[in-house]
């Protein structure tokens, strides 16, 4: 195979240290005098294998990610919109956040921050351990052995999450959050990834309610 679609295959799995055989991306040491009775290494993924592998991905990501959302995304505080809303932008500020849109009058913000953010990087590595995995269990039946070495790295997305807050009655809210992946280097033929890994996402959720209460408890001691 010549090296342009040694690189093609690379390119698309996105996910993979390397891609281990005879292609530019492998071994690069002296090569070893072929043992007779050795097996031929299995031929790289196809391009339809690719898609299929990324899109099954996807799709257990984002079911994931609905259960995560669905327990652990809202919460109901008891303080006003306005109050809560404040806070709320103060916390994601703490953990690195950067504002994208800001709207108090309608109680919606938007932030982004390069990936891993809001997780640092010994958390990014939790997540990796954590749900590599799940991934793996995905994408190597259907990839092979090109899947045997997996290193999922954060530095091509863009974190991005939304949070809206909205008034229940004069002294409670509700917030709520939600999160994607934005592609900031996209790959030709291969599926977009929206949807974080699970154990990232439940982190994530941690440290933002966590700097959340924290913030809106600095504004009701004021009161």
């Amino acid at each position: 195979m010549n090296r342009i679609s040694w690189i093609a295959i690379c390119a698309g799995l996105s996910v993979l240290q390397g891609c281990p055989g005879p292609g530019p991306f492998g071994d690069r040491s002296e090569p070893k005098k072929a043992d007779a009775g050795a097996m031929k290494p299995a031929p790289p993924p196809t391009r339809e294998q690719i898609v299929e592998a990324f899109t099954r991905l996807n799709k257990a990501l984002e079911d994931a990610y609905e259960r995560i959302i669905k327990e652990r995304g809202s919460r109901t505080v008891p303080a006003s919109r306005a109050v809560a809303f404040d806070a709320l932008n103060a916390g994601l500020a703490r953990l690195g956040m950067i504002v994208e849109n800001r709207d108090p009058d309608l109680g919606f913000l938007a932030v982004a921050a390069p990936a891993p953010r809001p997780l640092d990087a010994a958390e990014w590595r939790t997540t990796v351990q954590s749900d590599l995995p799940l991934m793996a269990g995905i994408l190597c039946p259907v990839l092979g052995e090109y899947c045997k070495t997996i290193k999922f790295e954060p530095e091509d997305y863009v974190i991005v999450i939304n949070a809206t807050t909205r008034t229940l009655d004069a002294d409670r809210s509700l917030v709520s959050l939600t999160t994607r992946m934005r592609e900031i280097r996209p790959r030709p033929g291969v599926p977009r990834r929206e949807y974080p890994p699970p154990t990232g996402v439940q982190m994530a959720l941690d440290k933002i309610w966590a700097e959340f209460d924290r913030a809106l408890a600095e504004r009701q001691a004021r009161r």
